[in-house]
């Protein structure tokens, strides 16, 4: 490590020590300022500092656990032997665990894994150590402009390599909600998705509740019963639209945590393993016991808003050609 790098994880380390209720913002900052410099191209010097702040017992802002995902494979599993040795420092410690946990969970036991509440959740898939085959929606703009620090608008999972086709995500409906008879919100055309026949998807926007939708041949949605309260409140509605690829997920990501993101990680995909906020629910096709499959989940970011802020996760059964939108928030 070079001078200047020692003496940035000096900085930052001195800086997260002062425990001055007057200059937390200031500090903050310039923590940030110096961590931003070393996102793309420094991952040793992020596995430094994260060890050098957790000896000092003053990583407990999210900017620490930020750093560890542009840490490196090899980095990310020095990090994770690392911490295991560490748990005993308390609750800090273990909030970063959860992220390592995640990112590369073969590193750790079962018994250390069945601690994460969300590898609890994913259970109720036939291998959570083994998710099934995951895209994500990749924006052409990069992060949506509502996302706010360099750690959010640069986490990996925004600038994955993306292919063709695009489609656009967003804008106004065709059809209308029978029950506040207001347009629905369009969510995403899939058209050319290997192993998926052409869905439109379209979403009220005023539910809080499940609500399901029948489509045609050519995928076009129309809203079925049972239908949402008329008591359910409105969300923001979506503004204007944006244009998405879809990108592999790498193996790192396939499993991804809504609250570890914390609003950082891009949590837009296609099929693998839902982010679940409230837990496995899966709907079954109405007037059967059937369970859906899991089809898709949209965050609260690019326009969207679900509920306070939550997630909308969509689920499709082929045999009825009926999909069903799910949201759920804090």
């Amino acid at each position: 490590m070079s001078n200047s790098e020692s003496a940035d994880v000096e900085t930052v380390v001195r800086l997260l020590s002062d425990q001055s209720p007057s200059t937390v913002h200031a500090r903050y900052a310039d923590c940030e300022a110096i961590v931003t410099r070393y996102l793309h191209s420094g991952s040793d010097f992020l596995l430094r500092l994260i060890k050098a702040v957790i000896a000092a017992d003053a990583h407990k802002i999210t900017l620490i656990q930020d750093a560890v995902s542009f840490l490196g494979d090899e980095h990310l599993g020095q990090l994770a032997f690392f911490l295991q040795a560490q748990v005993k420092r308390g609750i800090d410690v273990e909030d970063l665990l959860v992220h390592v946990t995640l990112q590369t969970p073969d590193l750790f036991p079962a018994s250390t894994l069945v601690d994460n509440p969300d590898f609890k959740d994913w259970l109720t898939h036939a291998d959570p150590q083994s998710p099934p085959a995951c895209q994500h929606f990749i924006f052409e703009e990069g992060a949506p402009s509502d996302m706010s620090f360099p750690t959010h608008r640069n986490h990996p999972t925004w600038h994955l390599p993306a292919h063709r086709p695009s489609f656009v995500v967003g804008g106004v409906g065709k059809a209308v909600c029978p029950t506040c008879g207001r347009r629905l919100t369009h969510l995403v055309t899939l058209d050319g998705v290997e192993g998926l026949p052409r869905l439109r998807l379209e979403t009220c926007q005023g539910s809080l509740e499940p609500t399901y939708y029948s489509h045609d041949a050519d995928g076009m949605p129309t809203p079925i019963a049972p239908f949402h309260s008329s008591e359910d409140f409105m969300s923001r509605l979506v503004s204007g639209e944006h244009v998405a690829r879809l990108a592999p997920t790498p193996q790192r990501w396939l499993r991804q945590s809504w609250f570890a993101s914390n609003s950082r990680q891009n949590l837009f995909r296609l099929g693998g393993l839902p982010s679940w906020v409230q837990g496995p629910d899966f709907p079954l096709v109405p007037g059967t016991d059937r369970k859906m499959e899991f089809l898709l989940q949209f965050d609260s970011f690019a326009g969207f808003f679900w509920g306070s802020g939550g997630m909308l996760y969509v689920f499709w059964d082929e045999e009825s050609r009926i999909t069903c939108h799910v949201s759920q928030w804090t």
